[in-house]
């Protein structure tokens, strides 16, 4: 086995600094000592336990998380190891059901590794070499003695695969290294002190799959092991804290989660110590951080009081109290402002330090009191432009939160809503502000909304760690061995991994924490396709699903050259035409399985499902088509109606204009598609005219809502009475009820602008349809018959399409909403729930549910490489 089988292990404790982890709190009971632990050296970076039984095969077996942490090529070697060594006849009566540890140690430019495994039965010196030979079928094996013990060396004739092996109080150990065989048998060379021993055997679960162990003292031995240079900032916050973590592994499929607990020592020097009395809460300062943040560390207080008293300490402890306070009666005699009343009474419980891609840090500060921030700043900062100042002093932020703002010494500032926002380069703060502006924010990505899933927003301290966006920064701090796994595309997956963080939670002197590496599965929707579809040219209307025969279903898109494509549920091509203009609203299918559409040259379209048009087709429209045709029975007769602006069109499924509607005067651009409902045909108009028609286009009734705009669709439903009545939402966000025999009705449902996306579910036939709008930001639904509102969403982007249904199987709808500045499209339960496997990464227009008459759901999207995807979920 190589080195590099754990490098990812230590990354994140390393590289991205975690040193103390904690998920949910333990109750293990009292073990008792493991011996095996005493053999190993002092300088041991981590150990891992894990029983050695057929439920963690099981558990590991499919689990991608550790293919791309150890490494492809290292995971068949640990498989062929366990099959051939410890599931072989003559060795699993000793190994089986016991706990095998495995543990990481320096040596000069590489990590070694150590299996530790005791046996449950003693195994007698005279029968070991008979034992370990009879693995010869399998194994190479030789032997030799060394200090006082027998040494065996074990080759499975693959490239690196010498494993030293010896047999010391009831424990096997084995290594690719034998100089740390040989380490570990040395009684002269220093090894774990028994206060590490005891707090692992305190806390390890054997009911957990995995248990992780690790000295805190080890950062530094491994920082310097591992990086070219000294670590920064970030990794020194944990310097010398002292103590130990142990911590357990909770499985997900999609994610590496450690959990355990810590102790330290209470260094008053150390700047986490000050967070060992606080408790956990709401830290949301990450709504705000730019999207190329590459890491951020954010920090949040429960007790202030608490907090200000040990940060004193802490000044105290360093020797900086004087320099502080002196900082703080030269401000006050100058300015006649006290920084810890005056400044520090008007700042919030949270603040965090954010670096950007480019390497630029920001401080984020949240505001207790917004409204006087500013005239209180004045007084220690000059105005620099409209909107930025800089203070005029050093160090002033430093005296009121300590480590985290010594960087920015007399920053630049700006203030968006209750949130300081901090720079020491004026470049630097005017390139977020342009980032706010346009809402380019870290949690509009999909891999930071990924995260929030997995990850509570609770917490005393926060860090995340970025892979894409720091992942050029981290290789230049790791040495060349590390650097080369950390981008090698082939045997590990590194680059699956969207993040990795911690949490920390004071515990009353002690720490609750927790580690999270969100990893892209191959399973997840959206990841793997079970196939694709490619055009020549970009895609311009959804995927329809429609009948192809009995047996089949098949799917239609439209491409920008006009080209429609008939695609099998299975991907392949069954037949592709170019159609004269771009489709108009949604194509339609009839009984006899043909498909009826409308395109913006003035054509209507009747073909069947092998492509070819029905005789007659296609025809000539007298108007342009604005929206969807509607396909309805009138009179025992199948007559399609074509909105089409200020007309309306009608024609028979032969394609011949019916006499009795032709002529029809509408008022004003007629809103989308027309409703029929019980013989009577609804048509409403953007200046407010609504009509009726009966059956025989007679016009019953005409409704004006006067000094008011429409732009949005209406809808016919029944009402309490159980009759049919027209619905329709102005730019005012007033909802009308018409039952043109009353009087209409208003109600005010929100305070929307005119840009408002609106569509009323119409894909299940229920008396009381659902209602959903898309206000700039916010989706929100609503109960059309008495208004209330079911649930609300809030998006980082303004959402610019209007909302899709798709039907379920449980005779309700998915909402399909397309953030499209961000090129992700979510779905959504009635309930407001986001459905498992979204948003994912794909362009507007997107179609989800059955392909084939016995398919399972499906997700057919488009993205910007013009192929059109399936992905089952």
């Amino acid at each position: 086995m190589r080195n590099t089988i754990i490098v990812t292990v230590l990354l994140f404790i390393a590289v991205i600094g975690a040193s103390i982890y904690y998920f949910s709190g333990l109750n293990s009971e009292k073990k008792e000592t493991v011996k095996p632990l005493t053999f190993l050296p002092e300088e041991t970076f981590l150990i891992t336990a894990f029983q050695n039984d057929p439920t963690t095969d099981n558990i590991f077996k499919d689990f991608e998380i550790f293919e791309a942490i150890l490494g492809k090529q290292e995971t068949k070697q640990l498989q062929l190891l366990k099959s051939k060594l410890l599931r072989s006849t003559a060795l699993q009566p000793y190994v089986e059901a016991t706990e095998i540890y495995v543990s990481f140690h320096p040596e000069k430019d590489k990590i070694s590794t150590l299996i530790t495994i005791p046996t449950v039965d003693k195994i007698k010196d005279v029968d070991l070499p008979a034992l370990l030979t009879s693995l010869e079928k399998s194994f190479k094996v030789n032997k030799q003695d060394t200090l006082g013990h027998t040494l065996f060396s074990m080759d499975y004739g693959a490239k690196d695969s010498l494993l030293y092996v010896t047999y010391v109080k009831d424990i096997f150990f084995a290594s690719p290294s034998k100089e740390l065989i040989l380490l570990v048998l040395d009684n002269n060379k220093p090894k774990l002190d028994k206060a590490h021993i005891n707090y692992f055997v305190d806390n390890n679960s054997r009911k957990a799959p995995l248990s992780v162990y690790f000295i805190h003292d080890q950062v530094k031995n491994m920082g310097s092991h591992i990086l070219r240079s000294k670590y920064g900032k970030t990794i020194a916050l944990f310097d010398n804290l002292g103590g130990q973590s142990a911590w357990n592994l909770n499985f997900k499929n999609d994610a590496l989660i450690l959990s355990g607990e810590s102790e330290t020592e209470h260094k008053k020097e150390n700047y986490i110590e000050l967070f060992s009395y606080q408790t956990k809460t709401t830290q949301s300062l990450y709504n705000y951080f730019p999207d190329n943040t590459a890491s951020y560390l954010s920090f949040s207080i429960s007790n202030n009081d608490r907090f200000k008293e040990d940060l004193r300490q802490l000044f105290e402890k360093r020797n900086e109290l004087k320099t502080v306070n002196t900082l703080q009666e030269n401000i006050q005699k100058q300015k006649g402002i006290h920084i810890g009343t005056d400044i520090g009474a008007i700042l919030g419980s949270e603040f965090a330090v954010v670096e950007q891609s480019n390497q630029a840090e920001l401080l984020f500060i949240r505001l207790k009191d917004k409204s006087t921030i500013t005239s209180r700043l004045a007084r220690l900062a000059s105005a620099v432009t409209d909107s930025i100042q800089r203070f005029d002093q050093s160090n002033i932020l430093y005296s009121l939160l300590g480590d985290p703002a010594k960087a920015f010494p007399r920053p630049y500032f700006t203030q968006i809503g209750d949130v300081l926002v901090l720079a020491n380069s004026l470049q630097t703060l005017q390139e977020y502000q342009k980032d706010w502006r346009r809402a380019n924010l870290l949690v509009g990505t999909l891999g930071f909304k990924n995260f929030e899933k997995i990850q509570g927003n609770e917490a005393n301290i926060t860090y995340f760690l970025r892979m894409r966006t720091s992942s050029s920064l981290i290789q230049r701090l790791l040495k060349p061995a590390y650097q080369k796994t950390l981008t090698n595309k082939d045997n590990y997956g590194y680059q699956d991994f969207f993040s990795w963080s911690f949490q920390i939670s004071g515990n009353n002197g002690r720490f609750l924490s927790s580690i999270y590496g969100i990893f892209k599965s191959k399973a997840a929707l959206g990841a793997t396709p079970e196939w694709t579809y490619e055009f020549e040219n970009r895609p311009i209307t959804q995927p329809w699903v429609f009948q192809h025969s009995d047996t089949s279903q098949f799917i239609v898109v439209q491409e920008q050259d006009h080209t429609i494509h008939g695609i099998h549920p299975a991907g392949k091509k069954l037949w592709s035409t170019v159609f004269s203009g771009r489709v108009v609203g949604e194509a339609q299918q009839l009984d006899d399985r043909s498909i009826i559409l409308l395109t913006d040259k003035d054509r209507l379209y009747r073909f069947d499902t092998s492509g070819k048009p029905l005789p007659g087709f296609s025809i000539s429209l007298p108007a342009t088509p604005t929206a969807t045709p509607t396909i309805a029975q009138i009179n025992n007769e199948q007559l399609i109606f074509i909105p089409a602006g200020r007309r309306m069109l009608v024609y028979d499924i032969q394609g011949k204009e019916v006499e009795s509607w032709k002529n029809k005067t509408i008022d004003g651009q007629i809103l989308f598609d027309i409703k029929i409902q019980e013989g009577h045909v609804y048509v409403g108009t953007d200046n407010g005219h609504f009509y009726q028609y009966d059956d025989h286009g007679k016009l019953l009734k005409e409704e004006i809502l006067y000094s008011t705009t429409f732009k949005n669709p209406i809808t016919v439903a029944p009402n309490s009475d159980n009759k049919s009545v027209l619905y329709t939402v102005d730019t005012d966000g007033y909802l009308y009820t018409l039952d043109f025999v009353n009087k209409p009705t208003r109600r005010k449902i929100s305070n929307w602008d005119s840009k408002t996306r609106l569509a009323f579910e119409s894909t299940v036939n229920r008396n009381n349809p659902l209602m959903v709008s898309l206000n700039k930001k916010e989706l929100a639904t609503y109960s059309v018959r008495d208004t209330s509102k079911i649930f609300g969403f809030n998006f980082t982007q303004e959402v610019t399409d209007r909302p899709q249904f798709f039907r379920n199987d449980a005779n309700s709808v998915f909402i399909g909403v397309a953030e499209r500045a961000n090129s992700l499209i979510y779905l959504f339960d009635e309930k407001g729930a986001v459905v498992n496997g979204f948003p994912i990464e794909a362009l507007p227009n997107f179609y989800y549910g059955k392909i084939d008459y016995n398919s399972g759901n499906y997700l057919l999207c488009i993205r910007r490489d013009k192929k059109l995807y399936a992905f089952k979920n």
